[in-house]
Formats: C-alpha cells, sequence, structure tokens
C-alpha cells in the first residue's frame, strides 16, 4: 500500500510540472518564471533538460515556480531535431508569455550536433543540452532584468510608450526566425 502511494506521488510529480521544480530556485528574489512546457524531445532527453534547465536557473537565482504556481512569466519550449545533408541540429523556440497569457518574448536558436546518432535525439549529448539551457536562461535573466519602461506622460508632439504588458512581442530568433509555434 505505500508502495503504491509512493508510486503514484512519484508519477505525479513527474507530469505536474513539465520544467525545473520549484525548491532553492523558488526563494530567489526577483519576478517569478514557470515552464509550461518542453515539447520535442524523447523523454531521455526531456529529463535531462530539466535537470540542466534547473542547473542553470538556480547558477542564474532566477525565480521558478511549478507550473501550477501562479507566475509573472510562463514559458513554452519547443524544440526539434533538422537534419540536412550538410549538418543536423536541435533547433529550440522558447515563447515567453506575461501573467495575461499574452507572449512578451520570443528566443530561439540551434545547437549543431555530430557523431554517431546525428540523425537523431541520440545525438543530443550532455554539452548541446547545457548549451541550450545555458544560452536560453542567460537570454531569459537579461529580459527579466531588463527595466520595463514606464508608459510617458502624453504631452504634445508626445505619444506615450505601450506598458510592457501592452508592448508588442519582442522577437530574439536567432537561426529560426521563421519558426512560429502554435500559441496558447
Amino acid at each position: 500500500m505505500i508502495g503504491a502511494i509512493l508510486l503514484a506521488l512519484g508519477c505525479a510529480a513527474c507530469t505536474q510540472t513539465a520544467g525545473p521544480a520549484p525548491g532553492p530556485v523558488a526563494a530567489a528574489r526577483g519576478p517569478t518564471v514557470a515552464f509550461e512546457s518542453i515539447d520535442g524531445p524523447p523523454e531521455s532527453v526531456f529529463s535531462r533538460m530539466v535537470q540542466s534547465l534547473t542547473s542553470e536557473a538556480e547558477s542564474r537565482q532566477l525565480s521558478v515556480v511549478s507550473r501550477a504556481t501562479p507566475a509573472h512569466y510562463r514559458v513554452r519550449v519547443y524544440t526539434a531535431t533538422i537534419v540536412t545533408p550538410k549538418k543536423s541540429v536541435v533547433s529550440w523556440v522558447w515563447d515567453v508569455y506575461d501573467a495575461e497569457q499574452r507572449r512578451v518574448f520570443r528566443l530561439s536558436g540551434e545547437e549543431p550536433v555530430s557523431g554517431a546518432g546525428s540523425r537523431t535525439w541520440a545525438a543530443a549529448d550532455e554539452q548541446v543540452i547545457r548549451r541550450i539551457s545555458a544560452n536560453g536562461m542567460d537570454r531569459l535573466a537579461g529580459f527579466m532584468a531588463a527595466p520595463r519602461s514606464a508608459p510617458a506622460s502624453a504631452g504634445p508632439g508626445r505619444t506615450p510608450e505601450p506598458a510592457p504588458d501592452t508592448a508588442p512581442a519582442r522577437d530574439e530568433s536567432m537561426a529560426v526566425a521563421a519558426y512560429d509555434a502554435p500559441g496558447p
């Protein structure tokens, strides 16, 4: 009976959050972020990516909370392997949404893969996963730390800037500029 309860709790923990779990990271200051989903990788890569994202968030003192918790920002991660005759890459896109579920930021990139299994997710070794996590977290941390401009007062010849929550989404795309993942 106790074994069944522990198994059920363990399974619930696996499906409850698609990103870094709350813990020491959640104690950090600043805006909170929840990882809504990580789409694309197989389970073995997904698990390693969650661990890597957790580590990278902790090193940057980002406040990551469970997706079941209210957060200032929510992130959806999309990944895919792209194989061409000349190269293979893991392509990734992070869509960042505000508390009102409006996309406010997009970042993306590609990580080259090579060697055995370069035509599959098997080529996504620890270095590839770490580079995706580190690059994404660096850019997410920069976005979260950037001061948000307050609306300027309208006067003669002046147009107020949009408030941060009504501004159009910023696009930080690198090599995957044409990729447009489905919205919420």
